[in-house]
């Protein structure tokens, strides 16, 4: 082959690898405005619909949230996980405000139908808007809080720096100890690549993951709608993305031990088949935390909170009413008891 033909051929090779890449910036720029975004205009079709609660606008942003029952009671916060929004908390409203509590559920930013800041999405930016919300809704008041997943280690991280404003606190297959390892998150984590991964196929991935859950859900339709739903507007894979990247997930141990000297009462709910945070890290967690009461159950998985949802509101209703003055404070050596039953699932 001459001189000329080379040339030739690496000219075209190089024109085909331009317009693959522009191929590649226009796909990833179209999928990027392909979804609407969250405004006061999509809020108010929501709420006309019916498919959403209350909107509060916050110094982050706004949030959408769920408060209801007596406005004397004492006030339950319920916090979701990392991608399943506040949507996993329908079925508690009526079983906890009938028991005489007050009951506040919201979707974190990045969530269902809350706004989508810029991040990063880590435990400063959960803990704010917790805080903001609170002080808004509930100030000077001591909540009890309920944290399922990641949101069992923003709770955990609220309680180590506001212990004042915490009660009490449920812990339901709690993350920041660690999550199961995942080569695919991994991928996603890095630069440019999971930018890339995230803007063109997350929706899909997302959903899978869902679907899959949906599966344990008492109603998988329903579910599945749900989780959808808030994937219609944009910045919700992007919100993932950051989170992945920024939120302590596996590196909460000073906030769990921080949490864990204090004498407020700690719950701890577990499937003991949990895949997407081991159960094994139990152990670590009752060391950090020996106050705490855990309950395990056989054969169940990481859909605990929303699967059996009737068994945790009991447990949740049982360790309240038997905790009615609950102040923080420091824990005393003799109850630093640990705590572990395993009870079947019914």
């Amino acid at each position: 082959m001459g001189e000329m033909e080379i040339m030739a051929v690496l000219k075209a090779l190089g024109a085909i690898t331009t317009a693959i890449i522009l191929i590649g910036l226009m796909s990833y720029w179209a999928a990027g405005r392909a979804r609407p975004a969250i405004n006061a205009e999509t809020r108010a079709a929501l709420a006309k619909e019916n498919l959403a609660y209350k909107f509060i606008d916050l110094p982050d942003g706004t949030v959408h949230y769920r408060l209801e029952g007596p406005a004397d009671a004492p006030l339950i916060v319920l916090v979701h996980g990392f991608s399943v929004a506040s949507f996993v908390w329908n079925d508690y409203f009526e079983p906890l405000t009938r028991a005489g509590y007050r009951v506040l559920s919201y979707d974190t930013y990045g969530r269902g139908f809350s706004d989508r800041p810029s991040g990063p999405y880590d435990a400063d930016l959960m803990d704010r808007q917790l805080a903001n919300l609170l002080n808004e809704l509930a100030p000077d008041t001591p909540v009890d809080l309920v944290g399922y997943s990641m949101g069992g280690a923003a709770v955990t991280i609220f309680a180590s720096r506001h212990p004042a404003q915490v009660r009490s606190l449920t812990l339901i297959a709690p993350a920041g100890l660690g999550v199961a390892s995942n080569r695919n998150i991994a991928i996603l984590r890095r630069p440019l690549i999971g930018d890339w991964i995230v803007r063109m196929f997350g929706l899909k991935i997302f959903h899978d993951v869902a679907a899959e859950e949906a599966k344990a859900a008492p109603n998988p339709a329903r579910f599945l709608a749900d989780f959808d739903r808030q994937m219609d507007y944009s910045g919700f894979g992007e919100a993932l993305l950051s989170t992945m990247r920024h939120y302590p997930l596996g590196s909460s141990e000073k906030a769990y031990a921080q949490a864990g000297l204090s004498s407020r009462p700690v719950m701890v709910l577990w499937g003991e088949a949990d895949t997407t945070v081991p159960f094994s890290n139990a152990k670590k967690l009752m060391e950090l935390m020996p106050n705490a009461k855990l309950y395990s159950y056989d054969k169940i998985g990481h859909s605990v909170a929303f699967g059996q949802s009737s068994l945790v509101t009991r447990h949740l209703i049982d360790f309240l009413a038997s905790h009615p003055d609950a102040k923080d404070g420091a824990i005393t050596p003799d109850i630093r008891i640990k705590t572990r039953q395993t009870i079947p699932a019914k």
